[in-house]
């Protein structure tokens, strides 16, 4: 005798009760905060470890607010290659704004994705090594911040292990940066990225994110296109334009 069960629930929600179910690729994420879903410690990245929350971050309409006392510790490690991804109000910062960082110091540099002040730029940060005679070194890709009136975009960097690439989508604006000579990003297991702050004891300005992802590999062109794509579509639904 066969039972059928019928059930109102869609089948990808049956798969995954989270709910999150992404059209874009999710290989090689390993941490995505998605912080207006109400749980800002669940890393929706398949089989990610839960982030760990300090303080308490407020939530307002789909973004937390972080700083110094209140952030996420991920638990990700730095890789070799990787793309930084966020969704977070622009401003202009009187300290510099850490969306995700392993960042510890200057002779920990790690990674960082971040707004500086001045001008201001949107940047990425990566620490590199020359293998052949183990000087180290801080490269970066910085563009303007075109804007600053407190409205949300999606932003991004990418570093290959040789090339850093920054880019706001919203704004189209970016920049990439080819590191000369032989020196190649390297990892640092230590360094783990936190999101709203780095790993120093630096005071960051504010930020207020709504999303921000980890992968462990360089994402191409079309698969960032993908990912913007469908938060676009996913924020207008909640009536917010990337």
């Amino acid at each position: 005798m066969v039972m059928v069960i019928k059930s109102n629930v869609p089948s990808n929600i049956i798969a995954n009760p989270d709910g999150w179910n992404p059209p874009f690729t999710t290989d090689g994420l390993l941490y995505a905060g998605i912080y207006g879903r109400g749980n800002l410690s669940k890393n929706y990245a398949p089989g990610g470890v839960d982030a760990v929350v300090t303080g308490s971050p407020v939530v307002s309409n789909h973004f937390a607010t972080f700083d110094l006392n209140n952030f996420i510790e991920t638990g990700v490690p730095t890789t070799k290659e990787t793309t930084l991804i966020t969704i977070s109000k622009r401003i202009n910062p009187a300290k510099r704004q850490y969306f995700i960082a392993s960042y510890r110091g200057t002779n920990d540099a790690g990674r960082s994705l971040v707004t500086d002040t001045g001008n201001p730029n949107l940047a990425m940060y990566s620490h590199y090594k020359d293998p052949t005679t183990d000087v180290s070194s801080v490269q970066f890709a910085a563009t303007k911040q075109d804007i600053t009136d407190g409205t949300p975009a999606f932003m991004y960097g990418r570093d290959t292990g040789k090339k850093l690439t920054i880019k706001n989508m919203t704004s189209q604006t970016g920049a990439n940066v080819i590191v000369p000579g032989s020196a190649e990003s390297f990892t640092n297991p230590a360094l783990t990225y936190r999101i709203g702050r780095s790993n120093s004891g630096e005071v960051p300005e504010a930020s207020a994110i709504a999303v921000a992802m980890i992968f462990g590999r360089a994402l191409s062109d079309a698969e960032i296109q993908a990912a913007y794509d469908y938060f676009q579509a996913y924020f207008a639904r909640r009536s917010i334009v990337l």
